[in-house]
C-alpha cells in the first residue's frame, strides 16, 4: 500500500522547470518542458505552440490548429500571423522567447476541462528589449488543449 502511495506521489510530481523557445533554439521547448508532455496534454505546451507560431513561425494556419472555433474565426480576418501579433494582440518582436510563469500552478487545473497560463515574452524590437505578460485561457476540447482566450498584459504601461 505505501509503495503505490509512493508511485502516485512521484507520478503527480512532474518536472516544473518552465518551458521556453526562441526563434534560434526550438528543441529548448520538449527539452524543458519534460519527456511525458505533449502539447495535446498540456495546456502550457498548447499556449507556447500557438504563441510560437504566431510570433517565431510566422504561420497563422499552425496558430489556428490550436484555437478554439471562435478564436479561429476572428484568426481568418487577418492576412498573416505577423498582422495579428501587430494588431490583435499588440506585440511585435524580431527575436522573442516564451517563457510559462508557472509559480502559481495549481494542481487542480489538470482535472478539469480550464486552465489558466501566464506567458512571458522577453524579446527584441528594433534592438530594444521587450517584456509582455499575457494570462491566457486555455479550454479542453474533444480531449485536446486549445487557446480560448488571449488576456491584455495585466502590467502594461503607456509611455507618457
Amino acid at each position: 500500500m505505501g509503495s503505490i502511495a509512493a508511485v502516485v506521489l512521484l507520478t503527480a510530481c512532474g518536472d516544473s522547470t518552465p518551458a521556453s523557445t526562441t526563434a534560434q533554439s526550438e528543441p529548448a521547448v520538449q527539452a524543458a518542458a519534460g519527456s511525458a508532455a505533449t502539447a495535446t496534454d498540456s495546456p502550457e505546451l498548447t499556449a507556447v505552440d500557438f504563441f510560437k507560431a504566431l510570433l517565431v513561425n510566422n504561420d497563422i494556419k499552425e496558430a489556428k490548429r490550436h484555437a478554439v472555433p471562435s478564436l479561429k474565426r476572428v484568426l481568418d480576418g487577418y492576412a498573416s500571423a505577423k498582422a495579428v501579433g501587430r494588431t490583435l494582440l499588440n506585440m511585435s518582436f524580431d527575436q522573442v522567447e516564451i517563457t510559462i510563469e508557472d509559480t502559481n500552478k495549481n494542481v487542480r487545473e489538470f482535472y478539469t476541462d480550464k486552465a489558466d497560463v501566464m506567458l512571458i515574452f522577453t524579446g527584441k524590437k528594433n534592438d530594444e528589449k521587450v517584456v509582455n505578460m499575457r494570462m491566457v485561457k486555455m479550454e479542453k476540447h474533444n480531449g485536446k488543449w486549445l487557446v480560448a482566450v488571449i488576456k491584455d498584459d495585466p502590467f502594461a504601461r503607456t509611455k507618457i
